[in-house]
């Protein structure tokens, strides 16, 4: 397929994802797995927040979750982090421990949500970062248990044993 007719069926792909059929949309999402770019997941965040159809959103929660591209971890977490996706928030989350990618690096932005979030979100992001599996610098460890343990005594009941068990966890990495 020449650049130009790859071009063509991408950007026809696209255009359908915005169709009022659920079954164009679902079937443009299962086509982007093959033909589509990482910055067309973007697209599928949209989506999430403007489509009602539980198909295709759980269509594209499954894409999202089998992603094994590493260079998702910045637009995951970009999508976290934006308030346009503050609905899907958990959701996002929660892809982040589903995928076989490693969120270490961004240490930061799942011990702030265990902190600042409701408490399905703290459980996901607790849950990204029990699956951690790489090393995390010393200072920026000792930094995250240090945000944690002043947390602990403003923090909601519920999420307090998340607290108190992820700082234990950090001691592992």
């Amino acid at each position: 397929m020449t650049d130009k007719a790859k071009k063509a069926l991408h950007d026809k792909l696209v255009s359908e994802l915005q169709s009022s059929d659920s079954k164009t949309v679902t079937k443009s999402i299962n086509q982007l797995r093959e033909e589509g770019q990482l910055e067309d997941i973007v697209i599928l965040f949209d989506l999430l927040v403007k489509n009602k159809d539980e198909e295709v959103k759980s269509t594209i929660w499954k894409f999202l979750a089998d992603i094994k591209d590493k260079k998702v971890d910045l637009i995951l977490i970009d999508a976290i982090l934006n308030e346009k996706y503050k609905s899907i928030q958990k959701e996002l989350t929660g892809i982040c421990w589903q995928s076989s990618i490693d969120f270490t690096k961004h240490v930061s932005v799942f011990t702030d949500l265990l902190i600042k979030s409701d408490f399905e979100t703290a459980f996901e992001a607790f849950t990204v970062i029990e699956n951690f599996n790489e090393k995390i610098e010393a200072d920026k460890r000792v930094e995250e248990q240090d945000k944690l343990k002043d947390a602990i005594p403003s923090a909601p009941e519920e999420i307090k044993g998340m607290i108190h068990e992820c700082i234990h966890i950090l001691d592992q990495f």
